[in-house]
């Protein structure tokens, strides 16, 4: 069965996971607003040495690679690249919004997935499910949380993700036929990125020199700050 170190570091909302083929062995999961490079190589060494697993036992390494916050989604990335390339296996990246479709990807019709971006605004996408499967229908986009109401507006859609970030459906849900349908899902993704990489193999990335691609969306600061005095 296939050993699996999952991590996702993209927001405050960080975690450590462990899997055997989808089976969640342990996890760890913290809030917090402070960088997670002072706590994830110990969680790590924690969660391996709790089962009396070592690096050499795995068989793939998964990241969460955003949206979110940009030095989160750096210090995720690379300590999991770092594990790939010095244990020679393979890496996956995951973006996040995905990873929260995966978990609701029960649901048949339009899911509307939202991810806090802060600035009163969130990361947004639009997801069907099709042929048993669920597949991005709408590319994923910073949205004004003022503009939300008008973009669910009159359209039968289940909402899933980060809704404290969103007041449109706690005010406009008065009754359970109401739409859009909010839907409750963990926002700690560690766990589903690690089942989401075991089933999109065509991700995984081997080699010396792997790279991967950030799910920005917003641009980092310090470029919007380089292109403000220009």
């Amino acid at each position: 069965m296939l050993k699996v170190l999952a991590l996702d570091t993209s927001t405050a909302r960080g975690s450590v996971a462990v899997l055997e083929g989808r089976e969640v062995k342990a996890e760890l999961r913290l809030h917090s607003p402070r960088t997670h490079s002072t706590l994830l190589l110990n969680s790590i060494d924690f969660l391996l040495d709790r089962l009396g697993w070592n690096l050499g036992d795995l068989g793939l390494v998964a990241s969460g690679i955003g949206p979110g916050s940009f030095t989160g989604i750096r210090i995720g990335i690379s300590t999991a690249l770092g594990i790939s390339q010095t244990c020679s296996i393979p890496f996956a990246g995951i973006n996040g919004l995905d990873a929260v479709a995966h978990q609701v990807e029960y649901l048949s019709g339009q899911i509307g997935v939202l991810l806090d971006a802060h600035r009163s605004q969130v990361y947004y996408a639009e997801y069907i499910r099709e042929g048993g499967r669920i597949r991005r229908s709408k590319k994923a986009n910073l949205v004004n949380v003022s503009d939300l109401e008008s973009c669910f507006a009159g359209r039968h859609l289940y909402i899933a993700g980060d809704l404290d970030a969103s007041g449109v459906l706690a005010k406009n849900n008065t009754a359970p036929s109401d739409w859009p349908r909010p839907v409750a899902v963990d926002l700690f993704l560690a766990s589903t990125v690690g089942r989401l990489a075991q089933v999109r193999k065509r991700l995984w990335r081997t080699g010396d020199y792997i790279v991967a691609e950030p799910v920005y969306i917003r641009p980092p600061d310090a470029l919007r700050s380089k292109n403000r005095k220009r």
